[in-house]
């Protein structure tokens, strides 16, 4: 693992957005017209800096041969409540399944605690059934959770 670059953060910031409002338009937390700008805006509120943002730790890792396999974006601090927050982890499609994933919420969740912090969060979104068993099987634990029907109107 590496700091990731200004060049990356720019090159995943489009897709982390446009990913991030679909995620909450699909849970029902946003409506489709408003879900690209409030994405866009929540991360410059958490990235004002981009990666020299203070508190926020960007890491990109790769191979020995140095093909870049994934990123992981952790706050050291959370905004409402204690400890780090992972705000996203991510593997290429076509390194998934090797194990890289488990590899590399292990190494962020070591970095952060060699940086001081004694507990880390995230989110997972229900339908998201491959990364909730990852972070289950990697020890986190449920300490929230939200649900959701789509009602129809009555015939």
């Amino acid at each position: 693992m590496r700091p990731m670059t200004s060049t990356e953060l720019e090159t995943l910031r489009s897709r982390l957005d446009r990913e991030y409002a679909a995620q909450h338009v699909r849970a029902g937390n946003w409506t489709a017209d408003e879900a690209e700008a409030r994405a866009a805006e929540e991360t410059d509120q958490l990235l004002p800096q981009g990666v020299d943002t203070p508190g926020m730790l960007l890491l990109t890792a790769e191979t020995t041969d140095g093909d870049e396999i994934g990123y992981v974006w952790v706050a050291l601090e959370r905004r409402h409540g204690s400890g780090a927050w992972i705000y996203d982890i991510e593997i290429v499609p076509e390194q998934q399944g090797k194990g890289y994933g488990r590899a590399l919420l292990r190494a962020a969740e070591q970095e952060t605690a060699r940086l001081g912090v004694n507990s880390i969060g995230l989110n997972v979104f229900g339908p998201n059934t491959v990364a909730r068993r990852l972070y289950e099987s990697a020890g986190y634990e449920v300490s929230s959770l939200q649900m959701h029907k789509e009602l129809l109107p009555a015939d």
